[in-house]
């Protein structure tokens, strides 16, 4: 997320041209960030971006209160909590129930340029919906390590977009 909000895509291409250009930070104090399942992964994420003041809301089969997050809600909330967020991260385990938990519907409700991070398992991720979103700037960016196809076949469109992060 801090990798966006600093705008680290527009500072490489500075260098690459070897201009200084004044960019606007978009600090991630005051945000609203999703996780999408809290498990140990979701939890590590609240807790690095409490440290940065975001405000943190939470998925879980069985919500109850967690340590740095505001906000705990049932996984069948997530329709609801999707506009709200400025930046979502998705750290779900892969199973039947969470198998196209994001797809074209989830990503159509979520707020317009936020962030979107997937640590989660592929197939839970409809790349296909993903992609579209970033290619009309719904979805503003996304850094990604998992996919439907692994490793991500060189054909994907997605290597294409200069707002995505692949890594492995």
């Amino acid at each position: 997320f801090l990798h966006f909000s600093l705008g680290v895509p527009g500072l490489q291409k500075d260098k690459a041209a070897r201009v200084l250009n004044a960019r606007t930070v978009k600090p991630l104090a005051g945000k609203t960030l999703l996780i999408i399942r809290l498990c140990h992964t979701g939890r590590a994420v609240a807790a690095r971006s409490k440290a940065f003041g975001m405000k943190v809301l939470g998925t879980r089969a069985r919500p109850k209160p967690m340590e740095n997050v505001d906000e705990v809600h049932a996984a069948d909330d997530l329709h609801d909590l999707l506009p709200h967020a400025d930046f979502i991260a998705v750290s779900t385990p892969l199973i039947p129930a969470t198998r196209g938990l994001i797809g074209a519907q989830e990503i159509a409700a979520m707020k317009p340029g936020v962030i979107f991070a997937d640590v989660s398992r592929g197939g839970v991720v409809d790349q296909t919906a993903l992609y579209d979103a970033l290619s009309v700037g719904h979805v503003a960016a996304a850094a990604l390590d998992v996919f439907e196809t692994e490793p991500l076949p060189e054909t994907s469109p997605l290597w294409a977009l200069e707002n995505v992060i692949i890594s492995p």
